[in-house]
């Protein structure tokens, strides 16, 4: 997940290439969750770690098959508030996967306004964490409380310094599991700072831009989240992949989401 900036992974069982289950980053997280603390230390992380994939994926995923329509796609994201959808033949062997990721790549592609302020779709109630909170801490909260990106705080006026998020967690996890057992001891593990591991330089977008600029930067950047910012270049809330598919389909259609990216499917039907 680490290497490849992905958020979800197929499972499959082991004869064949039949869909068992799907793991998310957000799955990683919470089984995390359960087993650190301020003082774990990388040793009992990575003993952690030593458990099934069965345990922690979500079984009996929702999918699609290779036939289906774009609509179809959107319907059973917006519906069933997942981020990925496995795509398999009529055998339920695995086929590949497409992403709220894939969907807003589409809406990023296009140049023209689509006429929906990011103030429109933004998230506006965030969950913080102060920088000199623990590592548990911030992974516990974002657990709780189902995010992939958390605002780190500093100082008396409480600015924003940065972003935790799930994609810094991961490359933690990935450090101390690749690291030698002899050497673990000398890796501080989850008791590293918050500031040590999070991300600086926070990508942002105006609150008055059209969302087709949050899509774009997403796109560029490989991210799922853009801080909001208003006009005195304050950080006042989130948009992310989510909301730019889900939202959009409940404030203005499913219709107006598909038209926005017509288009582009059909210049990438061209080049095919």
């Amino acid at each position: 997940m680490q290497k490849r900036n992905f958020r979800h992974l197929p499972v499959i069982r082991e004869a064949g290439q039949r869909l068992a289950g799907v793991l998310s980053a957000q799955d990683v997280i919470d089984s995390l969750s359960l087993a650190i603390g301020p003082y774990t230390s990388s040793a009992e992380i990575v003993s952690s770690l030593e458990i099934p994939l069965y345990r922690i994926m979500s079984l009996h995923p929702i999918v699609v098959e290779k036939g289906d329509g774009l609509s179809e796609v959107v319907k059973k994201l917006v519906t069933h508030n997942i981020g990925a959808l496995p795509v398999v033949d009529e055998m339920g062997t695995i086929q590949g996967i497409i992403t709220l990721r894939d969907l807003v790549g589409l809406l990023g592609t296009g140049s023209e306004p689509l006429g929906v302020k990011v103030s429109e779709l933004a998230t506006w109630q965030l969950s913080t964490i102060d920088a000199s909170s623990s590592m548990a801490d911030a992974v516990h909260l974002m657990s709780q409380n189902r995010i992939r990106r958390l605002p780190i705080l500093s100082g008396v006026s409480s600015p924003i310094s940065g972003m935790l998020t799930n994609k810094d967690i991961l490359r933690l996890l990935a450090k101390i599991a690749t690291t030698k057992k002899d050497d673990l001891p000398s890796i501080p593990g989850f008791r590293t700072k918050i500031t040590d591991i999070m991300t600086r330089e926070v990508i942002s977008v105006d609150s008055e831009d059209d969302i087709r600029v949050a899509a774009s930067r997403m796109m560029i950047f490989g991210i799922g989240g853009l801080a909001v910012l208003d006009g005195n270049g304050r950080m006042i809330g989130l948009i992310t992949e989510r909301d730019l598919v889900k939202k959009l389909t409940e404030f203005r259609s499913m219709n107006f989401l598909l038209q926005s990216m017509k288009f582009e499917l059909e210049l990438i039907e061209r080049a095919a």
